[in-house]
C-alpha cells in the first residue's frame, strides 16, 4: 500500500484490482457510516447538522480534486443526472459530439436529447475527437479516461478545438478524479461530472458536478429542490426562483444522507495525499503491469488485458484470490485491472504472472 493508505485501509485478504468497479472504503468511512446508521436506528440524529450539512465538507474537498472553485461544485446522486441537466439546456439544431462507444450515462442522455429536443448526436473515434470538432458543434461530451480500456482523452486538445468554435465541453471524469489531475478551470472544461464511488472511494449515491460560472445563466436548474436554495433550510415552502443559490449549489439535489456522511472522510483522505503522489502510485502500478505483460501503458490506473480464453483467465484469477473485472461489452476477451493507493508492486507482479499464460496472441 501507499504509506498514506496504511492507517486507513485494513489488510486485505485478497488482491483487489477492481476500483473501476467500486472503490474500497477507508476505516473512517466505515466508522462514519456505522455511526450514522446507529443514530438513525435509535432516532438520536439531528439530520441537518449530523447528516445534511456534512455534504458541504464534500464540496470543499471536491473543488481541489476537480481543479475548480468550490462555488462551481454541485452535489448530485449520479453522473446521468448532471448530464441530463446540461443536455436539457441545448436548443434544436445543436450538435453534440461524442466518442463512439461512450459510456451510457453520458451517451443515453445525449440520445434522449436528440429525440426530444431535435439536437444531433455525432459519434466519432475516441482518439480523433478534437479534430472532429466542427463549427456547428455546440457541445463536446467525453470521458477523460475510458472505463473499459483505460485510454486517456487529450482534454487540452479537445478544449482548444471547442473554444475555437464556441462549443462547450462536458467531461465524465469518473475514472480520472482522485488519480489523474482534472484541471477543470485551467483547461476550460465547462462541465465535469464524477461518480464518486469508484476512484474517489465514496459510497454509491455520491456524484459531483463542476459547472463553470460562465454557464450558470445558460443551464437552468431543471432538478431544483429545496436544497437548491441559497439558504436551503429556510425555503422548504413557497420559494421563488430568486431563492436559488447564487452558486452552482443551485444544481444540488436532495442528498442520500448516509452516503454523503461516508463520503466526507473519503474525499478528505484523498485530498490529504498530494496529487502527484496519487497519480504516480496508481498509474505506476498499471504501467508496471502493462510492462510485465508486454502491453502499451494507458497513462491511467486502468488497464485492459486481452486474453485468449476469458473463462480460463477468470478461473486463474479466482484461484489466485485476485478480484478484477470483465467489461460486459467491447471487442475481444478483456480482463480489466484498476489500481489504487491500497495496492502495491507485489500485487502488480502477481496479476501479471497469473495473466501472462492467458494473453491473447496478436497476429
Amino acid at each position: 500500500m501507499h504509506p498514506a493508505a496504511l492507517a486507513e485501509f485494513s489488510p486485505l485478504s485478497r488482491t483487489y484490482l477492481n476500483t473501476a468497479g467500486y472503490g474500497l472504503p477507508s476505516r473512517r468511512t466505515v466508522a462514519a457510516l456505522e455511526g450514522a446508521l446507529a443514530a438513525w436506528q435509535d432516532g438520536s440524529a439531528d439530520w441537518v447538522n449530523d447528516w445534511d450539512v456534512q455534504a458541504e465538507r464534500c464540496r470543499a474537498a471536491a473543488g481541489p480534486l476537480l481543479g475548480a472553485p468550490v462555488d462551481e461544485i454541485a452535489l448530485l446522486p449520479a453522473v446521468s443526472v448532471g448530464a441530463g441537466v446540461v443536455l436539457g439546456s441545448l436548443s434544436a439544431g445543436d450538435e453534440i459530439l461524442v466518442p463512439s462507444g461512450e459510456f451510457a450515462s453520458v451517451l443515453l442522455p445525449a440520445l434522449v436529447a436528440a429525440r426530444s429536443r431535435s439536437v444531433t448526436v455525432r459519434q466519432v473515434p475516441f482518439d480523433a475527437l478534437a479534430e472532429e470538432v466542427h463549427p456547428d458543434t455546440a457541445l463536446v461530451a467525453t470521458s477523460q479516461v475510458r472505463s473499459n480500456d483505460g485510454r486517456v482523452q487529450d482534454l487540452a486538445a479537445v478544449a482548444a478545438a471547442a473554444r475555437a468554435v464556441g462549443a462547450a465541453v462536458l467531461v465524465d471524469a469518473t475514472h480520472a478524479a482522485g488519480v489523474l489531475p482534472v484541471d477543470a478551470a485551467a483547461l476550460g472544461l465547462d462541465y465535469v461530472l464524477v461518480a464518486a464511488y469508484k476512484h474517489l472511494l465514496c459510497p454509491r449515491g455520491v456524484a459531483l458536478m463542476r459547472v463553470a460560472r460562465s454557464r450558470w445563466s445558460q443551464v437552468p436548474a431543471f432538478v431544483a429542490s429545496w436544497r437548491s436554495a441559497g439558504d436551503a433550510y429556510a425555503h422548504y415552502y413557497g420559494p421563488s426562483l430568486d431563492d436559488l443559490a447564487p452558486t452552482a449549489a443551485r444544481y444540488d439535489v436532495s442528498l442520500a444522507w448516509h452516503a454523503w456522511v461516508g463520503a466526507v472522510p473519503a474525499l478528505e483522505f484523498l485530498a490529504s495525499v498530494p496529487a502527484p503522489d496519487r497519480r504516480d502510485w496508481c498509474v505506476g502500478l498499471a504501467d508496471e503491469t502493462a510492462k510485465l505483460l508486454g502491453l502499451p501503458p494507458t497513462g491511467s490506473s486502468v488497464l485492459a488485458v486481452p486474453v485468449a480464453d476469458r473463462a480460463a483467465a477468470a478461473s486463474a484469477l479466482r484461484a489466485a484470490n485476485i478480484v478484477t473485472s470483465v467489461p460486459p461489452t467491447g471487442p475481444g476477451a478483456l480482463i480489466r485491472l484498476s489500481f489504487h493507493l491500497y495496492n502495491d508492486l507485489s500485487q502488480a507482479r502477481l496479476v501479471a504472472d497469473v495473466l501472462a499464460p492467458h494473453l491473447e496472441t496478436r497476429r
